[in-house]
């Protein structure tokens, strides 16, 4: 401080600490990213969700943008539009931050928070106002090069000078990366499955397992988790492991739901429900083979 004047740095820390990710978020911005125009380095969009009891944000949803220059008047009015409409499809998802990814050719897992970072924060922080806080996700969208997915989430708190007289002298803001978590719903995780194990087909699409397939594929990763839980709860009683009791309630509340059944009739209702899978089979298999049949009969 200068003589005779007696100030101290004040630094305002957001009450969110964490955000929780969902996968449609990932899919939406890459897929934006593989879109954009030659000339677009990268490329920016809004972040849907909400909050937390224990003020984490959970990110459910996004939009485009146009482009990354929060100056012209179609951005702001583009934002508006969108925002109006998703709202009106889904009133518990508010905006509650913005995305961006990597320039093509950037170093994967880069931390700098540029200048025109800032003002798009400041863009956002405007919009959302003091009901949510406004995080800044980043994703690498260098995906061909890269051995896995980069997300990383940012928070801006303001930084100024307070002098003796209380008066606030505003610097500019302090970015700091916050704890980013992929999280996902029953229905999110079955379809980032399918995408990341089944194989693509000859005409460029996705090839749909069989039942029996399917059948089988669950059947092999319930033995894993029941492999993987039976390992954990010996780790924890010869002391190679520590105790926890979230897991442990997680556990109890997973044997307690199970029905007390004998192993005859587990055999027995497993065996019919195999039979009824089968004959579902069957029958689905005939009824294709009797319409490419009358439509051989057709075409001749």
């Amino acid at each position: 401080t200068m003589a005779g004047e007696v100030g101290f740095l004040q630094l305002s820390t957001p009450n969110a600490t964490s955000c929780q990710l969902h996968p449609l978020v990932m899919f939406e911005v890459l897929d934006h990213y593989t879109r954009r125009n030659a000339e677009d380095g990268r490329v920016v969009g809004a972040l849907l969700g909400s909050m937390n009891s224990d003020g984490s944000l959970v990110l459910k949803n996004s939009f485009p943008l146009p482009h990354d220059d929060p100056s012209h008047q179609d951005f702001a009015v583009f934002f508006s539009t969108m925002s109006e409409l998703h709202h009106r499809v889904n009133p518990r998802e508010h905006v509650v931050g913005w995305y961006t990814t990597t320039k093509a050719g950037e170093n994967e897992g880069k931390e700098e928070v540029g200048e025109e970072d800032a003002m798009l924060h400041s863009f956002f922080e405007d919009k959302i106002g003091d009901k949510y806080p406004c995080v800044m996700l980043r994703v690498d969208g260098n995906i061909q090069t890269a051995t896995q997915i980069g997300v990383s989430a940012f928070m801006a708190a303001p930084l100024g000078v307070r002098s003796e007289l209380g008066q606030d002298a505003p610097l500019g803001k302090c970015f700091h990366r916050i704890q980013c978590q992929i999280r996902a719903y029953e229905a999110e995780r079955i379809g980032v499955d399918f995408i990341t194990q089944n194989t693509i087909g000859q005409g460029g699409g996705e090839v749909l397992g069989s039942d029996l397939e399917k059948l089988e594929s669950s059947v092999m990763k319930l033995v894993m988790m029941i492999e993987s839980s039976i390992a954990h709860v010996d780790d924890v009683i010869a002391g190679k492991a520590a105790g926890d009791t979230r897991v442990g309630r997680c556990l109890a509340e997973a044997v307690a739901s199970v029905p007390e059944l004998a192993p005859a009739e587990f055999e027995a209702s497993f065996s019919k429900g195999l039979q009824d899978l089968l004959m579902v089979h069957y029958l689905g298999s005939l009824t294709q083979s009797q319409i490419a049949f009358m439509q051989r009969l057709q075409s001749m």
